[in-house]
């Protein structure tokens, strides 16, 4: 009876081991490192159906450097896989560069202090803003702390200096435009420029890749023009060292780089996207910095060919102004226009921090843009904004101040004074 019994038992646990088979666990990663892992041969004879062991990462594996977070998921092997089955080759992949700056992107920050911070974020925001927003690519979050202050203090004191010189005209006489913190808004705008930059890699992990042309617009149409600015700014603050006046020329000729290839960028984005549209859904072409472009209507291009060049061509137009406070003398030629318009130092530096406060905000769009969460509609709208704030500064002053100012270049421009 006892050996029935034994004889039974084991018949139905080998009758049960064929109806489960056991799970085996498969190493996956993110869709941004998945298309450039390398081809990978299986050997389903390797796989024990009793004891199959986790996964382990190769130290070739594009996941291998630490600060990159891979998830292993569960994932069911076929069913159908016999022993002495032959072995199955995946088909070999692209050959593309694995760009880490893509997955820490995809790596929301939730540890420490950060991940209380970001537990915030998604009580006010959501939760999807927290994870696109909220990444392990903004190296201790320096990027969005230094952004979220000169835009909001920027913006608040931008609007309490105009309704100032509204309630009294007077005060731009003896306005203080270098003070603790005036000072520390431009700072902030001058290091939320700069911590953009190692951010933006999107086609190579090289930092200021030139063939990234992405990559290219965020560096010079965001960091450079922002850094442009925030100098601008100091300059007519008041407190810009007189030490620094023999380097004019050099600044000139780093802001004339800015600016001329931001345009050229532009241009060449702009062109490639005519060109891709052309060629169709069946001859789409690999974009450097874009990845395959879907195809799109006549109305997008259109409204991209705006986007990309008021982004880039009116900047142009910043090279002859700044001809004026960039030459080593510029402090002779200043203080003869302050002395017949004693407060374009005032209306000057709310056109320099204006501007400033426009390319930052332009670019954080195109940031929620390219983290799909704005639309290109909305990303015009906000440069649109960007562009003509500094415009509506200028003309506010020049309403409310009067005769102490001017507007008209040929008045204290340099090169029309004899200079």
């Amino acid at each position: 009876m006892r050996r029935t019994r034994a004889v039974a038992a084991l018949t139905v646990l080998h009758t049960a081991a064929f109806q489960a088979p056991a799970r085996r666990p498969r190493l996956a990663l993110r869709s941004t490192i998945e298309d450039a892992a390398a081809t990978t041969v299986v050997s389903l004879e390797t796989i024990d159906v009793q004891n199959s062991a986790p996964a382990v990462v190769a130290a070739t594996d594009p996941c291998s450097p630490p600060e990159l977070i891979c998830e292993v998921l569960d994932a069911e092997v076929s069913d159908a896989a016999a022993p002495g089955a032959v072995a199955v080759a995946a088909a070999p992949a692209p050959a593309r560069e694995v760009v880490f700056m893509e997955a820490l992107k995809e790596t929301v920050d939730g540890e420490g202090l950060a991940g209380t911070v970001g537990d915030g974020i998604a009580l006010v925001f959501g939760d999807t803003v927290r994870r696109r927003l909220w990444t392990r690519a903004d190296y201790a979050h320096i990027h969005a702390v230094s952004g979220a202050y000169f835009l909001v203090l920027g913006f608040l004191w931008l609007i309490a200096s105009h309704a100032q010189l509204f309630a009294d005209p007077a005060v731009a006489q003896t306005w203080s435009l270098h003070g603790p913190l005036e000072a520390s808004i431009v700072v902030m705008g001058a290091v939320n420029a700069v911590s953009a930059v190692p951010m933006a890699r999107f086609s190579s992990n090289k930092m200021l890749d030139m063939t990234d042309l992405k990559a290219n617009g965020f560096t010079f149409g965001g960091a450079g023009l922002t850094l442009m600015s925030c100098w601008m700014a100091w300059w007519f603050s008041g407190g810009y060292p007189s030490a620094l006046l023999p380097a004019g020329p050099a600044f000139l000729v780093l802001w004339t780089a800015v600016c001329a290839g931001t345009t050229l960028n532009w241009e060449i984005m702009l062109q490639q996207n005519f060109e891709a549209a052309e060629a169709g859904a069946a001859k789409q072409k690999q974009i450097a910095g874009q990845g395959k472009l879907k195809k799109v209507g006549q109305d997008e291009l259109a409204e991209k060919a705006i986007l990309y060049r008021l982004a880039s061509w009116p900047n142009l137009t910043q090279l002859l102004f700044l001809y004026s406070i960039s030459l080593p003398d510029a402090s002779a030629w200043w203080s003869t226009v302050t002395d017949q318009y004693p407060a374009q130092g005032v209306m000057l530096y709310h056109y320099g921090f204006a501007s400033a406060l426009g390319y930052a905000l332009s670019m954080f769009s195109e940031t929620l843009r390219d983290r799909k969460l704005v639309s290109l509609r909305v990303d015009l709208i906000i440069l649109l904004i960007g562009v003509f704030m500094p415009m509506v500064s200028v003309g506010f002053d020049a309403a409310v101040l009067g005769d102490a100012v001017t507007v008209k270049p040929w008045e204290y421009w340099r090169q029309f004074q004899g200079w």
